[in-house]
């Protein structure tokens, strides 16, 4: 087991043909995991308390726990009451820059960022260098699972500067080994040519532009090239898909970038539980809801400078704790969005990631690329509206067809309204595919 050695900028080399980047944590017994996650859970509490930590001590006094030693199994981190991300909001406005929640001193960490701020004020996030370290080391984790290895040319698109997303993505594929291909974000036509332009000249082994993919192929498209044949791009596949689709790969920058990844020799992503505790809850109890079942994802960080206690990051996420085939004997878990983006129509509860994949089916709006928005229901009794755009073809008849392809896979009643190429906004990472009107 790897441990932290300050000093040390790169990990021991490993035999490419071995199956698991940390053979000994990744197969470790569940008793030796789960007595490792009390250990480092109490030693969390402790700080939190004897430092302290304002905001963390506050909660555990007022949950009648005064010390690590109150708890006696992993399963009584649900005595802890959770923290959202508006506490952490909260904190750093009555006590600005940092607020009262930080287990370090800040001139004491090596980085900063901050939450992207989709869904509020944005929060930061503060790094010493363990708390890098043990990214890279769980990112290691998930480049290995999904077989690359060092050496190889890994491109990506993530946004940098005071959001931290891009700069730690870079840093991990460096320390495992990598050559970082790292473009910018193409939020404009001018930025996507250049990416296209340095893949033409350096073409990488793997792609990691899964969100900006359709900006690139649509910007190709107008250069006269094909992302595959022209560029070499290497096309994207999600692993550990199921049934309930999405495998658990993150928990957030400000939480836990490399939370974990999927193997894809069963569904879900292996969660790396040395260094954290991920729970899907009921939001009304605090407590676990059954295996496979959509909960909250809350995660309590462990043995980090900076740590978090049960932050409810307010997404749904689901756990299943069936032994996996590829021989990791961590937990699995998936992620299902935010909550806010699921969407309720006609007796359906489902994300905007389902009518995705049912426009996908109609490949005349798939060229180049898919571009579409979902009018949020606010008659959950009505059609869902769709808007969607079309290059080449009838309007009226790919209207059916996609009002067909969401009937089929949804079993909702849909209203697709065909637009031209380019009416919809674009975004050079994270489209907004759900709009309020």
């Amino acid at each position: 087991m790897p441990t932290y050695q300050p000093g040390v900028l790169g990990p021991l080399p490993r035999d490419p043909d071995q199956k698991f980047w940390d053979p000994e944590m990744q197969t470790m017994s569940r008793e030796q995991l789960e007595a490792l996650q009390l250990e480092r859970l109490r030693t969390l509490v402790d700080r939190a308390l004897t430092i302290p930590v304002p905001l963390f001590a506050r909660k555990l006094r007022e949950a009648g726990i005064e010390s690590g030693a109150d708890l006696t199994s992993v399963t009584d981190v649900n005595l802890i009451p959770t923290t959202v991300k508006q506490d952490l909001r909260d904190a750093e406005a009555a006590h600005p820059p940092f607020g009262d929640y930080r287990f370090t001193d800040p001139r004491e960490c090596v980085r900063l960022g901050q939450s992207t701020g989709t869904t509020g004020t944005p929060t930061i996030a503060l790094f010493t260098r363990k708390d890098i370290w043990i990214e890279y080391e769980s990112a290691a984790r998930v480049w290995w699972r999904n077989g690359w290895r060092p050496g190889q040319i890994v491109t990506h698109a993530h946004p940098a500067y005071l959001y931290g997303g891009g700069v730690m993505l870079s840093g991990s594929l460096e320390y495992f080994g990598a050559l970082n291909l790292w473009v910018a974000p193409p939020d404009t036509d001018e930025l996507a040519e250049q990416g296209i332009r340095m893949w033409q000249r350096v073409r990488p082994d793997v792609s990691m532009v899964a969100f900006s993919l359709g900006r690139f192929q649509e910007v190709a498209a107008k250069m006269g090239l094909d992302l595959a044949t022209d560029v070499g791009l290497p096309s994207f596949q999600f692993r550990g898909m199921g049934d309930k689709g999405m495998p658990m790969m993150t928990a957030g920058l400000e939480c836990y970038a490399y939370s974990s990844g999927p193997c894809g020799e069963a569904p879900g992503g292996h969660i790396h539980e040395d260094w954290a505790i991920v729970q899907a809850i009921d939001p009304k109890t605090g407590r676990d809801v059954p295996d496979g079942e959509w909960g909250n994802l809350v995660v309590t960080t462990l043995d980090r400078d900076n740590g978090l206690l049960r932050y409810d990051l307010e997404e749904a996420a689901a756990i299943v704790r069936d032994p996996c085939p590829c021989g990791e004997t961590t937990v699995r878990g998936f992620w299902g969005g935010r909550f806010k983006d699921f969407l309720d129509c006609q007796g359906h509860y489902f994300q905007v990631s389902e009518v995705e994949r049912a426009l996908r089916s109609v490949r005349e709006v798939t060229v180049p690329s898919l571009e579409y928005v979902v009018v949020k229901p606010t008659d959950p009794d009505a059609a869902l509206q769709v808007r969607v755009e079309l290059d080449q073809g009838e309007p009226a008849e790919v209207a059916t067809r996609c009002e067909a392809a969401i009937r089929e896979r949804l079993g909702v009643e849909a209203r697709v309204e065909v637009l031209p190429r380019e009416s919809l906004a674009r975004s050079g990472y994270k489209a907004v595919r759900l709009v309020e009107r």
